[in-house]
């Protein structure tokens, strides 16, 4: 039974998972067709919510972790068909863990101090296909920031942790050796996925697979790249002017 104590148990954290959920499933039916799925993890699992969507909806042979016991003993009793572990997804050890053909990061990337490590970690063990969900920084730049959280059970073990921008995460999939990397185009029914007048779009869904995948639902992105240049080494109002005109001088170059 769940209890209302646990952050993971709020109404408004129990909406936005109910919406996430309806999303993944969409992601499994369409990629079953290409790519047969078997078993899957469930990373930073908090209490287990994604976990047994998996297990119960999609029959899937589901091993999950999270970096806190306290999380793990509640979610064990709760899903009983669910293999549950104690691990930190940036600690090599959790690849002993093994391969799945589905691997799953829910809310955990923005959490993290070392989301690169993390990436790797999550595509060795990677067999098919890895559905990263997670709040975004504003920006277009594969970039980063260092923000502090808050306290609780669904934070960062040291609450603090980088926020990557979309293409950061992409990025990261990139460089982790998945070869194909997709924004997910199935709609999520939460407004954390949809821009607003006054509000940014603070979430994203990105699909990383093993083999292309050839569907409507998807979005194949390239790598994105944001190179040191010489306007890097300016004062911010000298950058941003000199930064177009470095660009067009490049482009003049590369036209002869």
């Amino acid at each position: 039974m769940t209890t209302a104590r646990l952050p993971f148990d709020q109404p408004h954290t129990e909406r936005i998972s109910r919406a996430r959920a309806a999303c993944l499933s969409q992601i499994i039916t369409v990629c079953r067709a290409a790519l047969p799925l078997s078993t899957a993890l469930d990373a930073g699992t908090g209490t287990g919510y994604f976990a047994a969507h998996l297990s119960r909806q999609h029959n899937l042979q589901v091993t999950a972790f999270d970096v806190r016991p306290s999380n793990v003993q509640e979610a064990q009793p709760r899903h009983p068909n669910v293999k549950f572990a104690v691990g930190n997804i940036e600690d090599a050890d959790i690849l002993q863990l093994g391969q799945f053909d589905l691997v799953i990061a829910f809310g955990l990337l923005y959490h993290l101090e070392n989301p690169f490590r993390a990436v790797r970690h999550l595509a060795q063990m990677t067999r098919k296909l890895l559905v990263v969900e997670s709040m975004i920084a504003p920006g277009r730049l594969p970039q980063a920031l260092l923000l502090d959280e808050y306290l609780g059970d669904d934070q960062a073990v040291r609450y603090v942790a980088f926020h990557l921008t979309e293409s950061g995460v992409i990025k990261l999939l990139y460089r982790a050796e998945i070869p194909y990397v997709y924004l997910s185009r199935i709609n999520v029914a939460h407004e954390a996925f949809h821009g607003r007048l006054f509000h940014r779009r603070v979430r994203t869904v990105v699909v990383a697979s093993r083999e292309p995948l050839d569907s409507a639902f998807f979005t194949l992105v390239p790598e994105p790249y944001n190179k040191l240049d010489r306007p890097y080494y300016y004062r911010s109002p000298l950058r941003w002017a000199l930064k177009p005109l470095f660009a067009f001088a490049r482009g003049l170059k590369g036209a002869r």
